[in-house]
Parts: structure tokens; sequence; C-alpha cells
């Protein structure tokens, strides 16, 4: 992997802690599936943040290719997009064509959000100075290509044969999934490249404080959950499903639109704001993992609090260190500027 290898191994951990782990659908009690997470996960992850980085793009596109990411591990492997019965998705609402529409909007935000560009993100804060660098050579991509391949077979492989037998995915929307994956990631190999130069930091001006923007994405992440996973029974049949889907669409649009007019680079974003992000989505995750995912083991459930209070303290401490970072450039660009002034 060469030069790359630490944050590239980074990686690989975040993605499949952050996704699975802190949410409790890979508790403690099954330590066995954090094999295959680590290699679709954190395999998936790295793969997309190396061809966006290599294309010089942004965040639209790791998110373009978050939403690939999830229709590979949720309609062609596991096939939860089209199954009423795994994982309750039927039961959620919006099912018409085959297709559990609630929790297909519901899951690929998720993967896009919290499986792709939370750990992306978290990652290259942690290492500023190789956010730009390419973290993988070619038997680095080979090698993680062939991990991430393996991972979504053996998916494939135990949803078919034990967890969902009896379940085989309409051909239609099967085929339709498979073209939009194919779609996505050629429309992302289209886009044409934007600057990626990273930011000197500066003065704060026309943008909200990290409080605020952290605030705010967790409202966002909120309204990802909550409408779209705890649904009256009134809004889970028929038409009224598509109320809850526009309900959860809609403070995210917004929010992800303050966000890119923030983060313009004549903007004084920095990353004490993308911290913020990550700060303020994860909780999200996690409430919702400790009261419904993990509620049925009191084990699983232990397992999966004590592993959030952990992340909650180090994303303190890691802020601290990164507000300190910030402060320490603003008083070099200052001293620089007055031996030229």
């Amino acid at each position: 992997m060469g030069s790359g290898l630490a944050p590239a191994l980074v990686l690989v951990v975040f993605a499949p802690v952050l996704a699975e782990v802190l949410f409790g659908a890979t508790p403690i009690t099954n330590p066995g599936a954090l094999l295959p997470d680590v290699a679709v996960y954190g395999c998936g992850a790295l793969l997309i943040r190396e061809l966006v980085r290599r294309r010089g793009l942004g965040w639209i596109s790791i998110l373009m290719l978050g939403v690939a990411f999830g229709i590979v591990e949720e309609g062609l492997a596991l096939q939860s997009l089209f199954n009423p019965s795994l994982f309750n998705a039927g039961d959620l609402g919006g099912r018409a064509l085959g297709v559990n529409w609630v929790w297909t909007q519901w899951t690929l935000g998720y993967h896009a959000v919290w499986s792709i560009s939370i750990p992306i993100l978290l990652t290259e804060l942690l290492f500023p100075a190789r956010r730009l660098e390419l973290w993988l050579g070619r038997a680095g991509l080979i090698t993680a290509s062939v991990f991430y391949i393996l991972g979504v077979l053996a998916f494939a492989a135990i949803f078919r044969f034990a967890i969902a037998p009896g379940f085989v995915a309409p051909t239609i929307p099967f085929a339709v999934a498979a073209l939009a994956v194919v779609g996505l990631v050629t429309l992302v190999l289209r886009r044409r490249s934007g600057s990626v130069a990273a930011e000197q930091p500066g003065p704060v001006g026309g943008v909200p404080s990290p409080w605020l923007a952290g605030f705010l994405a967790f409202l966002a992440a909120g309204a990802w959950f909550v409408p779209l996973l705890d649904l009256p029974d009134i809004l889970r049949t028929g038409a009224w499903a598509l109320v809850p889907m526009l309900l959860a669409a809609a403070p995210v649009a917004v929010v992800v639109a303050l966000i890119r007019r923030w983060s313009r680079p004549d903007r004084g974003w920095t990353d004490i704001h993308r911290l913020a992000l990550v700060m303020g989505a994860l909780p999200a995750s996690m409430l919702y993992g400790f009261f419904y995912v993990t509620a049925g083991s009191a084990v699983d459930r232990a397992g999966q609090a004590a592993a959030s209070v952990a992340a909650v303290a180090l994303l303190i401490l890691f802020a601290r260190r990164v507000r300190g970072r910030i402060v320490s450039d603003e008083a070099s660009i200052r001293l620089t500027a007055s031996q030229y002034s």
C-alpha cells in the first residue's frame, strides 16, 4: 500500500466500526461478522476514497459512490431492498413493484453518509497533511478490490443460504439495481475534476459556529432516522408512505445545500467545522442502535453503549486537538503577515 499505509489501514478499521459496531448491527456477541465487515465496509470506503481523490473530485462524488455501495450491499448481496421480511424492511411501508421503498431510502442514505462519507472525513481529519494524497498504489488497489469482492460474495452467500434462504429477488428490480450501480459509477467517472486544494486556515467569516454546524447535522440525522424508521401505522400503507419519505429528505437537502455554501474555499470553513458534522451525525445512529437495534439483548446493548461512549470521548479529545491545531496555524499566519507588513 506504499506510503499511504497508515491512513489506509485506519480507514479500513473506521468504516466498519462507525457503520456497524456503533450502530449495533454487528454486536459484541457476533465478532465473526467483523471479518466480512472489514472487507466490505473498510475496503469499499477505501476504494471510493481513492477513486474520488485520483480524479480530483469532491464530496458529492463520494456520496454518489456511497449510494452505489449501498445498492451493491443491500440490493445485490443482501437483497434487503426487495425482501419484505429481512430486517422487517417491508413493515416500514412504501412497498411497491417488489421494492421496499422506505427502507431503500433510509439504508442507501445511511450507507452513503455513515458507512462511507463519515469514515473518510474522519480519517482525513486525522491525517490532515495527507488528505490530498493517494493512499494506495497499484498493488494496494488490487488487494483492496479483491477483499471487497470477496466480502460482498461472503455477504451474498450468508444471506442466501443461511439468513434468507427462501427468497429470490424479482428479476426486473434486481436488474435495475445493478444498472443503477453502473450508472452512478459512470456519472462519477464523467464528472469534471474540481479543485480539492487544501484550504488555508483563516478567520471564520460567513459561516456558522461549529456548534451550530454540529447541531444542524444532528437535526438532519435525526430527520433521516425518525420519520423513516419510526412511522405511525397510518403512514406505512399506500401513498401515505411518501409523507415520511419527503419529511426525511427535505431537511437533509437543506442542510446539504447550506454545507456546500459554507464550505466554499472563500469561506472560513475549517477542520473543526468538518469534525462538528461528524460529531453531530454519529449520535443519531448510536442512539437509534441503543434503543432499537440492540434492545433485544442486554449484553449487546451494553457493548454497543460502551463502544458509543468511548467513541464520543475520543471524538471530544480529538476536537480539542483539532481546535489547538487551527489556533496554532492561525497564529503562524498572523506572525508571517506581521513580518511582511
